[in-house]
């Protein structure tokens, strides 16, 4: 009897551990809390910008109006790389319409391989975000926080530079240096080219090779690593982003989603 009684308190041990403690303690929180916000057509810098006297204030309103552009811009690479990861799954018996993801994504981000593995290795590369912090970050340098006349009277957030015959030609350049910068519809255009770049040049390869090690959501710091080539300063360009990231707390932002 003592046996079986023993073997009883047992049990109940066990249902008490398995089942009824852990209804017990609160789940620990583990998911990350998200901001919402509300998207915001905004076409260009408004004139009202450089009316700001006070800088705090005239840094959060460039913040204010580019995030959900920003995110929108991640939003549009984010879809198709969810499908991506749809085909991956089925990659043993790809479909007529699978395979046509594939071409028609290889020719918007410039792959170039003739088997499907490897196409959708290098797309899985080549399509995904980057955080807002980081994109926040360039565009502010690369802008003046919305004062350069590239952005106001280009669109152009980033300095990119155009290698046709149409673009804003720099009022200084360095001795035998010829360029013009890129002129863009509006400001979403801008950044949806600027993401499109870096995920396609071939410049910004270390860059994409560093994102892929790194787990979701991405740290700007790590990603920035990538971006020497960016700038004729290398390194220092790095440490610039990073550094305006840090000082003015732009990775907040890097919870922030579309609502």
């Amino acid at each position: 009897m003592k046996t079986r009684a023993n073997t009883v308190l047992l049990l109940l041990l066990i249902i008490l551990v398995l089942v009824i403690l852990p209804g017990m303690v609160p789940e620990r929180d583990t998911g990350l809390k998200w901001k919402y916000i509300d998207y915001r057509d905004i076409k260009k810098i408004p004139v009202e910008l450089l009316e700001i006297r006070d800088i705090k204030k005239r840094k959060q309103f460039l913040i204010d109006m580019l995030l959900p552009l920003i995110l929108r811009s991640n939003e549009k690479v984010l879809v198709q790389r969810e499908r991506l990861l749809e085909i991956k799954e089925s990659m043993w018996l790809l479909t007529a319409k699978e395979k046509n993801t594939l071409e028609e994504l290889a020719r918007e981000y410039r792959v170039d391989c003739p088997d499907y593995d490897e196409m959708l290795s290098e797309l899985l590369l080549r399509v995904d975000i980057l955080p807002p912090s980081l994109v926040l970050s360039q565009a502010a340098i690369e802008s003046g926080w919305g004062t350069s006349r590239f952005a106001l009277d280009g669109n152009n957030l980033f300095g990119m530079r155009t290698l046709t015959g149409k673009g804003m030609v720099p009022r200084r350049q360095a001795q035998g240096m010829v360029f013009k910068v890129s002129v863009f519809e509006d400001l979403q255009s801008s950044i949806d080219y600027y993401l499109w770049n870096i995920n396609t040049h071939p410049v910004y390869k270390n860059l994409r090779e560093i994102r892929s090690g790194c787990t979701y959501p991405y740290d700007p710091a790590v990603i920035a690593g990538g971006l020497s080539n960016y700038s004729e300063i290398g390194v220092s360009y790095v440490n610039k982003v990073t550094g305006l990231i840090d000082y003015n707390g732009l990775q907040a932002y890097d919870l922030c989603r579309l609502r």
